[in-house]
């Protein structure tokens, strides 16, 4: 256990409790303790805690005070976290698998013995086929900074030389997004509060009453000072209850319907044409010859020292009647075709967006998406013209084939109207702070050679073990180490996990608190601590906080926390340079704050243990928003109408030519089971989500007893219609499926499961199944831009269970 500073186990600001209090039966109760912690789950909020502790044992969570009031709660999943810390089926000890992989044989090891024999393995593997050939697997179920996701066990691969894939959960949305505003994977939201200043607040395909409360908090606060809500939504959820209107919507077909309102607001002339033509690149031009910008450098290379300092944009200017740098245009054409001095054609940005809207219509949204046509001119127009806009979004575009084209779109349509850049205007939904703590240091600045291997995207992991290739490349991967990570429960596409990996992977560890679903198909298991059980960071998402979590209790049975699992590992393996034997948590946490970002607001692990919570973003009473006080993060510090340089996340040598020139203005495509001329539409009529619980996180807390009281089994939620025709009543046991898999479960009838659409809500284990899981049906496609998961782009069926 690390030592504790002086004043440790206080929450900020005051003493550990001390007093014996009496009780009527004239005993005294025992000291108590309050530590300050946070929960670190991948429901992204960061609720600061209080852990009572008496005698060494957690007795007792509860929310502790930001500074901010508004971020001060928690839900019953942070509440009842000490039943998954205290569960009787938490893994003791180290276990080797002796059965068949998911038989459930197993004996127990030694850490010695583990650590030897992962030593070995790995060895054989590196020795044999490479180290690229040994995989580090990581997702989120612990966003501690070292523990978890950003542990130094991705130091451990660097040093190695292994791959440590990119996680594809839920990128889909900021890579649509990115291409309008350069805010890259994740920093497009601007903080929760800053609701607080919008008039509209479109709720679109998310339900922050379950699964965000924090963000509906907000929200809530907004609506009772006059912000109109509407949610856009496949589910009437309990988010679409409390909203001023719900808008129902067909799944998968978002792109088109902002892109029809976007028409609309064109043919009424109700852009922001300023907005366009100040802070956009509506003006500037695009050469048709190369679909490039016309620069600069296509006339001189003065720019290259300095006159001006970057390779500027040109406009055309009415004024002048020709070109003119973008910053010195005295009247710069929004729309128009030109011709340059050698005879090239151009066309203004604005022109080609429009040319690609024209397209789309309002009369062919209402039938494809399912709100009548008034309903979305009368969305449209209240966007154009309402004073600040937010659109709250979390993940429900992205989970298709086709969602980088829908966020896209919706970031398109924000843009049109002159909705970023200003008090309560732009997306919300999923903020994220600037990158303060140097986690990519902590990886990569080791003594002795690292190196980051992370292009390769983690959803072709099955494919590229079953056949030891990568597009058409030899690519043998023969061993995997899995942490904060459930891949058998949380990636898409479920058999292919059982039927692709496990035969054609020889050896796999997994690090987790209990037997999930990975870890009971795994060769090696080993114990980690919880997040009351050791020291750790997280850096807030969807507030503005870094908050220092106080080792609570000491480690139960033999676990360990992720950085010394990563010292003992690494040290087997010869690299004593980069995880010395006295490292501990603070020598960890110390290579956190040695960047520029965290010296610039004068962050140390000092002061952070010292104040517990520390905020990292913006300025207190005053909401952070993209784009409002700095220039947005694109090469021209304006929003983007026109991709110029549209490229993948990751590059993992994919062939995209012949997608390439389409890919520069943002269109609509089909979803790639879910539109409506899928051919499996016949076949397969009910679109399949997996909507999110306030119950799990993922699959945490999945075998709590408090939330199973609550929510006891998987149901799948139908529409009353759908029942009927399959001869199905409420409370039937039903099996669900598709070519890929299936799950037998309760049925559960709910009218506000819209008619086409079934429901099972996610993170079930395979085991609390009566057959199969609900992951065995997602889709496993993934569009190559985003490399994202696209588990709603699913059809299934279902038929009475007859077992």
């Amino acid at each position: 256990m690390a030592a504790r500073s002086e004043g440790e186990g206080a929450v900020a600001g005051g003493a550990a409790r001390q007093g014996r209090r009496g009780r009527d039966d004239g005993e005294t109760r025992p000291q108590e303790q309050v530590f300050s912690g946070v929960c670190r789950p991948n429901c992204m909020y960061a609720c600061r805690m209080s852990a009572h502790v008496r005698d060494g044992k957690l007795v007792k969570l509860e929310p502790a005070p930001y500074p901010e009031e508004g971020y001060t709660g928690c839900c019953a999943k942070g509440l009842s976290y000490i039943e998954r810390i205290y569960s009787p089926t938490r893994i003791k000890h180290p276990l080797r698998r002796v059965g068949e992989r998911g038989s459930g044989a197993w004996r127990r090891v030694s850490w010695d013995e583990a650590v030897s024999e992962i030593a070995e393995r790995f060895q054989a593997v590196i020795d044999e086929f490479g180290p690229q050939a040994i995989v580090f697997d990581t997702c989120s179920g612990n966003y501690g900074y070292v523990n978890g996701i950003y542990s130094p066990l991705a130091r451990l691969a660097c040093v190695m030389g292994a791959l440590k894939p990119a996680v594809c959960y839920d990128y889909a949305a900021g890579h649509g997004i990115h291409r309008v505003l350069g805010t890259g994977d994740w920093n497009y939201c601007n903080e929760p509060n800053s609701v607080l200043d919008a008039s509209l607040v479109v709720i679109w395909g998310t339900n922050p009453v379950f699964c965000a409360p924090h963000n509906w908090r907000w929200i809530q606060q907004a609506k009772e000072g006059g912000t109109r809500t509407v949610a856009l939504d496949p589910i009437k959820s309990a988010t679409a209850y409390r909203c001023d209107e719900y808008v129902p919507v067909t799944p998968g077909n978002d792109g088109y319907l902002a892109l029809a309102m976007a028409q609309h607001v064109v043919e009424k002339g109700l852009v922001d044409e300023e907005f366009l033509r100040e802070k956009t690149t509506a003006a500037f031009l695009v050469r048709r010859d190369t679909r490039k910008h016309v620069r600069l450098s296509d006339f001189t290379s003065a720019f290259a020292a300095g006159n001006p300092p970057q390779d500027a944009f040109y406009v055309w200017d009415k004024a002048s009647g020709g070109l003119a740098l973008a910053d010195e245009a005295r009247d710069p054409a929004l729309e128009g075709t030109f011709a340059l001095d050698d005879g090239s054609l151009v066309d203004t940005a604005y022109t080609l967006l429009k040319r690609e809207l024209a397209h789309y219509s309002v009369a062919r949204a209402s039938e494809l998406c399912g709100p009548a046509p008034e309903t979305i001119e009368a969305l449209a127009e209240e966007i154009a013209t309402s004073r600040a806009v937010t659109v709250s979004i979390t993940y429900g575009l992205d989970h298709y084939v086709n969602g980088y084209l829908s966020t896209w779109a919706v970031a398109i349509l924000l843009a049109l109207t002159g909705n970023f850049a200003k008090p309560g205007a732009g997306f919300t939904g999923m903020f994220l702070q600037p990158f303060a703590l140097n986690f990519l240091g902590q990886w990569t600045e080791a003594p002795e050679p690292a190196t980051l291997r992370s292009n390769l995207p983690s959803g072709l992991l099955p494919d590229i073990i079953a056949t030891q290739t990568l597009e058409g490349r030899p690519l043998p991967v023969k061993a995997m180490l899995s942490y904060s990570s459930n891949p058998v429960g949380n990636y898409a596409s479920q058999r292919a996990y059982l039927d692709k990996v496990l035969p054609n992977l020889d050896f796999w560890v997994v690090l987790d608190m209990e037997l999930g679903d990975s870890a009971r198909f795994a060769d090696l298991v080993l114990p980690v601590t919880s997040w009351y059980e050791s020291c750790d960071i997280r850096v807030a998402y969807n507030n503005p906080y870094t908050l220092f979590q106080e080792q609570a209790i000491e480690p139960l049975y033999e676990s360990k926390p992720e950085y010394e699992i990563a010292g003992l590992i690494g040290r087997a393996l010869g690299h004593e340079r980069s995880f010395p034997a006295d490292y501990g948590f603070d020598e960890w946490a110390s290579l956190l704050f040695t960047n520029d970002a965290a010296k610039e607001q004068d962050l140390t692990l000092e002061r952070l243990r010292a104040e517990k919570v520390v905020r990292t973003s913006g300025e207190p009473g005053k909401p952070f928003v993209r784009g409002l006080s700095a220039p947005w993060p694109t090469e021209s510090g304006r929003v983007q109408l026109y991709c110029e340089n549209p490229a993948p996340r990751l590059d993992y040598g994919q062939d995209l030519s012949a997608r390439e020139p389409r890919e520069h203005v943002v269109h609509y495509r089909e979803p790639a089971e879910c539109g409506p001329n899928s051919p499996l539409r016949g076949k397969y009529p009910l679109v399949f989500l997996q909507e999110h619980s306030r119950f799990r996180v993922h699959t945490q807390w999945a075998r709590t007893p408090a939330l199973r009281a609550l929510d006891p089994e998987p149901l799948a939620k139908v529409n009353g219609a759908d029942a009927r025709a399959r001869g199905v009543r409420d409370g039937d046991m039903v099996e669900v499926f598709n070519d890929r898999g299936h799950a037998v479960v309760r049925c559960l009838v709910d009218e506000s499961i819209a008619p086409g659409v079934l429901s099972i809500p996610k993170g079930w284990q395979r085991d609390q199944f009566v057959a199969g899981g609900y992951q065995e049906m997602t889709q496993p496609a993934m569009d190559p831009y985003p490399s994202s998961f696209a588990y709603y782009d699913t059809r299934v069926d279902f038929r009475k269970w007859e077992g």
